[in-house]
C-alpha cells in the first residue's frame, strides 16, 4: 500500500525529481577505516524457504556471502524510469548507476571523475561519480551545463555505456507521454517546449473530450466507449479501495460508502450512496483531473494500475507541429554532452542525477540516430521502456536476479566500475512489521532493517545488546536525522486582527499562540521520543545545508523575545518559571493585537480576531502524537487568561489534511519532508502551490526568487536565513521537532566496520554497499 492520502505537499513537484539520487548510489566515498577493514569471521546462516522456487534461488545465495536487508512493500516497479516507492527506489537504484550523484547534506556532487574531499561531522570524505559537470552562466542569461563521462563503465552484461545511452535516458523523461515520477520535462532546458508541444496521449485527450464526445478525428468511436468503460470501472474499483481502507481503521461500517466517503473528506453523498456515486463525487471535485486525484487519493493501487488496458491510452496522439530534438541538449562527443537551459534554477542540477541506462535493453539501438533525431523509441511511444518495468539493468552495484515470495534476489555486478562488492549477494525481503524487523535481526532472518525510531523502540533495541546499549554485540544501531521535521501551522487569513494578516496587530496575535507552542515543546517532544529526537528553531530541516547552527551568529531561540524585543528567559529560570515568563509574555502580545486584558485576563477580542481558537492534529484520535502533550499544556495555560484553545483531535489523517489544505484550519500540527534543494517557493511564496500558511509578503518573494537564481552556496544561506526570519515574524510556523531515524545491523553477521560511517538521509548504508562485508 502507498498509503493514505498524501499530504507532503512539498514532495509533489520536487522531491521525486530527486530520488534518482537519493540513496546516493551514484557516488562512494572512501576512508582509511572502511579501506582497511578486513572479515574476521565466517558464520553461515540460513535463510527462509517458503517455497520450492525460492529453495532454489536460496541455495544459490545464503550464508556468509548474502546480505539480507529489510523492506516494508514493494510495488514491483523495479524501473529507473518509473520506480514511484521508496522501497521500489532503493531495490532499482542498486542496479543502477546515475550520471551525478550527492554528499552528505545533498550537496551534488560535479567532479566525480577524480572526486571531490568533503568534510562532515570532523571527518574528511572523498566522494566520486562517473562524470565530471561544469556549470557556465553565459551573457544571454541561459546557462549551460557540460559533462564528461568515464570511458570505461559497463553494464551488467559486459556492454560498455557512452553519453548514448543518457541521451536516450533524457529523452525518455522529457517525451510528451512520459507518465512516470521525475519531473525533468519541467525544467526550463532550451527546445523543450517546442519538442513536448503538438502531442498528448491518448488517455488526456479522451478525458478530456467526455463521454459524449462526437468528434472522432483522433480515434474511432469504440475506443471512446471502451475507454469510459475501463476507466469507470477501475474508478470505482479506486473508490472501493478507500472505503475498504476506511473500513479496516474502523471509520465506517461494511457498506456504508457515505461515511466511509466522509471519513476520506468527501461529504454530502446520501446515506443509501453506491461506490459509483463515490467515485462520480471524486471526479467531480478534481475537476475531472484524473492524474491528480489517482496521486493524491490513493489508499492502495493507483487508478491507472486499475485499468486493464490504460498502456494502450498512454501512446501519444499528433495533434500539432512539434519540434522532433531538443536543441538544448547537445552530443559533442561519444562521452560529453551540453544541456542548455533558458535561464538560471538551482534546482535544475539535481535534474542530471540521470540514470545511465542500456538503451540496447530498455530502447531499440535500431532506432537511434543522433544526427537525423532519432532517440532510441519512437517519440510518444514509451511501450518498449514500460515493458521492462519489473526487470531493472543497468551499471549499478548488484543486478537483478528475480523477485519470489515477498523477496528480491540480487547478485554483484562483475563489471562495477569500482570493483566488484564484498558480498556476493543482496536480499530485500518485505517485513511489513515494524516490530518484526527488530526480531528479524536477532533470528537472523534479516542483516539490515530500519524500523521506525521512537524510545520505546530504542529500549527494545538495546535490551538485546548484552551491553544494555544500542550498539552491541547482537545489533549495532545507527542514527541520523529524518529529512524533515514537525511543526505547528498557524492560517494568517484566520487567524488575524481586522481584515489584514499582514498587520502587527495580526502577528502579535499569532506571536501570542507561538510563545506559549514554544515554551511547551521540549517536555512534549522529550516524553515522547526520549532522546530520539530534538527541538528545533528554524522553519527548516536540520538536515539541510541551509538550515542555522547554534553557533552561528544571529541564531536564536524561535519565540523567546517578548512584545518589546526583549528575552523572555534568563538562564537560571526553572521550567516552572519559564512557563509563567511565557504566559506573561503571550498576555502583552494579545494586548497589543487589541485584545482587552482586565486583572491578567482577555475579556474581549478586537474585530476580525476571537478569544476561541481551533488546532487540528493527527493523533489517531488518542492524543497519539508528539505535540499533543505540547497542545494541552497550551490549552490549559492559555485558560487562565482568557483564551480557549480547542484541540481537534482526528482519528483519520486525511481529515487532518483535509481542513488545513483547504483553508479552513486556524491553526494545525504537521510534518513536511524536505527535498535536497532547500527552495521555499511552494511552501512560503505569495504564489506557492502548498502555501497553506497564507503568507504574501513581497519582501519574502523576492528572497525566495532571488535564492532560486543563483547558484553560490554561501550567498542562498543568507538569502535563506532572512526568509526564514520573515516567516517566524509572520508566526505562521512554529518548528517543533527533529526527530531520528535509523538503521540497524546484525554485529553478529555483519563486519559493522565495513558499513558506511556518518548516516544522513542523502547518505545511506546502500551508499557505499559495495564495501560491506559478512562476518
Amino acid at each position: 500500500m502507498k498509503g493514505t492520502k498524501r499530504w507532503l505537499s512539498l514532495l509533489l513537484a520536487v522531491a521525486m525529481m530527486l530520488s534518482l539520487a537519493a540513496c546516493g548510489s551514484s557516488g562512494t566515498t572512501t576512508t582509511e577505516e572502511t579501506e582497511s577493514a578486513e572479515t574476521t569471521a565466517v558464520e553461515e546462516t540460513e535463510a527462509a524457504e517458503e517455497t520450492e522456487e525460492a529453495e532454489e534461488t536460496e541455495s544459490e545465495s545464503s550464508g556468509n556471502d548474502t546480505l539480507v536487508a529489510s523492506v516494508t512493500g514493494l510495488e514491483q516497479k523495479f524501473s529507473p524510469f518509473f520506480a514511484a516507492s521508496v522501497d521500489d527506489v532503493n531495490v532499482t537504484d542498486m542496479t543502477q548507476l546515475y550520471l551525478m550523484g550527492s554528499d552528505r547534506v545533498g550537496e551534488p556532487v560535479l567532479s566525480g571523475i577524480e572526486g571531490e574531499t568533503r568534510s562532515y561531522n570532523g571527518t574528511d570524505y572523498t566522494y566520486y561519480g562517473p562524470a565530471d559537470i561544469t556549470i557556465t552562466e553565459n551573457d544571454d542569461g541561459t546557462v549551460t551545463y557540460s559533462v564528461v563521462m568515464r570511458e570505461d563503465i559497463q553494464f551488467s552484461d559486459g556492454t560498455y555505456a557512452d553519453i548514448d545511452d543518457v541521451i536516450f535516458a533524457m529523452y525518455v523523461f522529457l517525451d510528451p507521454t512520459y507518465d512516470g515520477s521525475t519531473t525533468m520535462y519541467s525544467a526550463p532546458i532550451v527546445g523543450l517546449d517546442e519538442y513536448r508541444s503538438g502531442m498528448s496521449t491518448l488517455f488526456d485527450l479522451l478525458a478530456a473530450a467526455g463521454q459524449e464526445n462526437t468528434d472522432f478525428t483522433y480515434w474511432d468511436e469504440a475506443t471512446q466507449t471502451a475507454f469510459w468503460a475501463d476507466l469507470t470501472q477501475a474508478g470505482i474499483a479506486f473508490a472501493q479501495e478507500i472505503v475498504d481502507y476506511c473500513v479496516a481503521a474502523g471509520a465506517a461500517e461494511e457498506g456504508d460508502v457515505a461515511t466511509a466517503a466522509a471519513a476520506w473528506a468527501f461529504d454530502g453523498l446520501a446515506a443509501d450512496a453506491t461506490v459509483e456515486d463515490f467515485w462520480n463525487l471524486l471526479v467531480e471535485s478534481y475537476g475531472g483531473d484524473y492524474a491528480t486525484l489517482s496521486d493524491t487519493e490513493t489508499a492502495g493501487s493507483s487508478l491507472f494500475d486499475l485499468m486493464e488496458d490504460y498502456d494502450a491510452y498512454s501512446i501519444g496522439v499528433e495533434t500539432g507541429e512539434s519540434a522532433d530534438y531538443i536543441s538544448g541538449i547537445v552530443r559533442t562527443g561519444d562521452y560529453s554532452m551540453e544541456i542548455t537551459t533558458s535561464e538560471l534554477d538551482a534546482t535544475f542540477i539535481y535534474y542530471l542525477a540521470i540514470p545511465i541506462t542500456p538503451m540496447a535493453y530498455y530502447g531499440d539501438e535500431s532506432l537511434y540516430d543522433y544526427d537525423n533525431h532519432s532517440f532510441g523509441f519512437t517519440k510518444g511511444d514509451l511501450s518498449s521502456i514500460k515493458e521492462k518495468t519489473s526487470v531493472p539493468m543497468g551499471a549499478g552495484v548488484y543486478m537483478f536476479n528475480e523477485y519470489s515470495n515477498g523477496v528480491v534476489y540480487m547478485e554483484a555486478n562483475p563489471y562495477y566500475y569500482k570493483g566488484e562488492a564484498k558480498t556476493k549477494y543482496l536480499n530485500f525481503m518485505e517485513i511489513t512489521s515494524e516490530d518484526d524487523k527488530i526480531t528479524g535481526i536477532v533470528t537472523g532472518t534479516v542483516d539490515i532493517a530500519d524500523p521506525s525510531y521512537s524510545a520505546e523502540r530504542a529500549e527494545e533495541i538495546a535490551s538485546y545488546n548484552s551491553n544494555g546499549e544500542l550498539e552491541g554485540d547482537v545489533i549495532t544501531t545507527y542514527l541520523y536525522d529524518f529529512r524533515g521535521y514537525g511543526y505547528i501551522g498557524i492560517c494568517a487569513d484566520n487567524v488575524k486582527v481586522g481584515d489584514d494578516s499582514s498587520s502587527d496587530a495580526s502577528k502579535n496575535l499569532r506571536k501570542a499562540f507561538a510563545t506559549i507552542f514554544a515554551v511547551y515543546r521540549d517536555e512534549s517532544i522529550d516524553s515522547y521520543y526520549g532522546e530520539t529526537a530534538s527541538v528545533i528553531n528554524y522553519p527548516i530541516s536540520s538536515t539541510s545545508w541551509t538550515a542555522p547552527q547554534v553557533t552561528d551568529d544571529g541564531y536564536e531561540v524561535c519565540y523567546s523575545t517578548d512584545v518589546n524585543g526583549e528575552a523572555i528567559y534568563t538562564d537560571d529560570m526553572t521550567v516552572d518559571e519559564k512557563y509563567a515568563a511565557a504566559l506573561e509574555a503571550a498576555l502583552a502580545y494579545f494586548e497589543a493585537a487589541g485584545y482587552t486584558v482586565e486583572n491578567g485576563v482577555v475579556t474581549a477580542a478586537p474585530e476580525g480576531a476571537s478569544l476561541t481558537y481551533t488546532v487540528h492534529i493527527g493523533g489517531s484520535g488518542t492524543g497519539d502524537h508528539p505535540s499533543f502533550l505540547l497542545l494541552s499544556n497550551a490549552a490549559d495555560a492559555l485558560a487562565t487568561i482568557g483564551i480557549t484553545l480547542e484541540i481537534n483531535d482526528h482519528a483519520q489523517a486525511s481529515e487532518l489534511y483535509a481542513v488545513y489544505q483547504s483553508g479552513e484550519a486556524d491553526m494545525w500540527v504537521a510534518a513536511w519532508q524536505a527535498s535536497t534543494d532547500p527552495d521555499m517557493y511552494q511552501l512560503y511564496h505569495s504564489e506557492g502551490s502548498t502555501n497553506y500558511y497564507t503568507i504574501f509578503d513581497s519582501e519574502l518573494d523576492e528572497l525566495i526568487m532571488s535564492a532560486r537564481q543563483s547558484t553560490d552556496q554561501t550567498f542562498r544561506k543568507t538569502l535563506y536565513k532572512s526568509a526564514m526570519e520573515i516567516i517566524l515574524d509572520w508566526a505562521v510556523e512554529v518548528p517543533v521537532y527533529q526527530r531520528s531515524e535509523n538503521y540497524i545491523v546484525s554485529t553478529e553477521r555483519v563486519n559493522t566496520d565495513t558499513v558506511t560511517p556518518d548516516m544522513t538521509p542523502y547518505w545511506s548504508w546502500m551508499a557505499e554497499v559495495e564495501l560491506i562485508e559478512m562476518n
